[in-house]
């Protein structure tokens, strides 16, 4: 009898997402075979509930894939000396063998196979087709962002090649099954059609309510129209697909479904559980939630897990009247006589954590910024407008940019989104696409800095998946 991998049975755990989903009461969960678990769409919201739950691991989005590129990029430094989380990546000593990022790759091929349950066994569900629509559109935006994540860490930029004709990594777009052939690595110009041919079709079956096909919880914390718009749009900037993320961020930004919190309320905007007006996918924290968490690496009380401290290269580019300094967005404590910074973005672990903030409309409107630039007729005025909107909400007394040098502009936007989104696991990729060398100041790793075309950016394959798939070819330098 075939079986789901079993960490799509997570919706065992009091999850927002699924508190009206309930189902299993037929048999223990240990013993559900795919054809009870999908036999209506009552079940396929269970499995679409565990795959939304299955983006909260560690080796996820609860730690390295919102701290690694941080890290990695020169935001992040450590503020104890033993036993520290990715260390080998922060000095870029990692092996196919001993990998702190191996544990990720396995994890986001597991969620992958889960996924891909969902979106072939729903066709066959009985119940609304409307639903079993919905439900699989839903799937497909997460395996969207499976792979996205994936490519990121696992291959080279897109910009690596002028067609992004590198290795990519593999795409897996069905359940993987004992006896089905060794998968191989596409092309990273593949992979992200991939993506995006999964998002497009997410977008033409969505509706315009703006909502999930699960009850409970926020909007925010579903796939939508919206929020797979978002990011088609962030994709398409990773692919320097100008023209259509300057044209999808734009469609977004002018439905006015999101709007930009005040400055006033920009602290406080990262506490809590309610999403803000800008927030447009979030990763939701069940009510029971007890584990660390990513905000127990960030908690300044939590002694044991506390250890990511902002360097001095990311506070010190904040402004005296910046609301995101370090006086406002940042908690501060000395550590045998050194005062470490930890951002307020994820403070509190525990019971205390508040949901992974994925896609913000501020991110939107630097896609946007840097896609007007970029495309095929650049709009410098859009770009300086959408840049100092970001800006002088961070800093009300910012001086107006008004640049019309490509370069000089291109450098500002990334500023911003180093200042902006610090903290949000994007430093790492920005720098990259860009390619940026890595220049760590504030640093005790040993390789502070890091050229842009080092294959030491890109993460090494696990050793035992190229070992046991022979069709694999393991990353450059490894």
């Amino acid at each position: 009898m075939k079986r789901l991998n079993s960490t799509i049975f997570l919706f065992m755990i009091v999850f927002m997402f699924s508190s009206c989903e309930k189902i299993l009461d037929k048999e223990p969960t240990d013993r559900i075979s795919i054809a009870d678990l999908f036999k209506d769409t009552q079940g396929a919201k269970t499995a679409l509930a565990g795959a939304y739950h299955d983006l909260l691991s560690e080796d996820h989005y609860l730690k390295n894939s919102m701290v690694y590129p941080d890290l990695l990029g020169g935001n992040i430094k450590y503020s104890k000396t033993v036993n520290n989380r990715l260390e080998d990546i922060y000095n870029a000593s990692q092996t196919p063998l001993l990998s702190s990022m191996s544990a990720t790759y396995a994890s986001l091929y597991a969620e992958l196979n889960n996924v891909n349950n969902i979106i072939s066994y729903t066709t066959t569900a009985t119940g609304s087709d409307l639903d079993k629509a919905k439900i699989i559109a839903e799937a497909k935006c997460l395996r969207a962002l499976i792979h996205f994540d994936l490519v990121r860490a696992f291959a080279k930029p897109f910009s690596a090649t002028t067609d992004g004709s590198h290795t990519g990594i593999v795409v897996n777009l069905k359940p993987q099954l004992y006896g089905d052939p060794a998968p191989v690595r596409v092309s990273v110009a593949q992979t992200y059609q991939a993506i995006v041919n999964d998002l497009l079709d997410a977008i033409n079956t969505f509706d315009n309510n703006n909502g999930g096909i699960l009850s409970g919880g926020y909007k925010q914390n579903y796939f939508t129209k919206a929020s797979a718009q978002a990011l088609l749009a962030k994709v398409y900037l990773n692919t320097n697909n100008w023209d259509k993320a300057f044209s999808t961020a734009d469609e977004l930004i002018k439905s006015n479904q999101y709007s930009l919190i005040s400055n006033v309320n920009y602290v406080a905007s990262w506490t809590g559980r309610v999403p803000s007006s800008e927030s447009i996918f979030e990763i939701a924290i069940e009510t029971a939630f007890s584990s660390t968490g990513l905000g127990g690496y960030y908690d300044i009380t939590n002694t044991t897990y506390r250890q990511y401290a902002a360097t001095a290269d990311i506070t010190s580019l904040y402004s005296a009247t910046d609301v995101r300094r370090t006086a406002t967005m940042f908690n501060s404590i000395v550590i045998s006589g050194t005062t470490y910074f930890f951002t307020k973005k994820y403070a509190n672990g525990s019971t205390n954590q508040t949901p992974i903030k994925v896609l913000r409309l501020s991110e939107l409107y630097l896609i946007r910024a840097e896609a007007a630039v970029e495309k095929a007729t650049p709009d410098f005025t859009i770009a300086n407008a959408d840049l100092n909107l970001i800006r002088k909400r961070g800093d009300a007394s910012a001086t107006t940019l008004n640049s019309t040098i490509k370069s000089d502009l291109v450098d500002a936007i990334l500023l911003e989104r180093r200042k902006e989104l610090a903290f949000e696991g994007n430093l790492l990729f920005d720098l990259a696409r860009r390619k940026k060398n890595i220049v760590r100041t504030d640093c005790n790793a040993v390789s502070c800095n890091i050229n842009a075309d080092d294959f030491r950016l890109v993460m090494p394959l696990p050793a035992n998946t190229v070992i046991a798939n022979s069709s694999i070819v393991q990353n450059q330098g490894y």
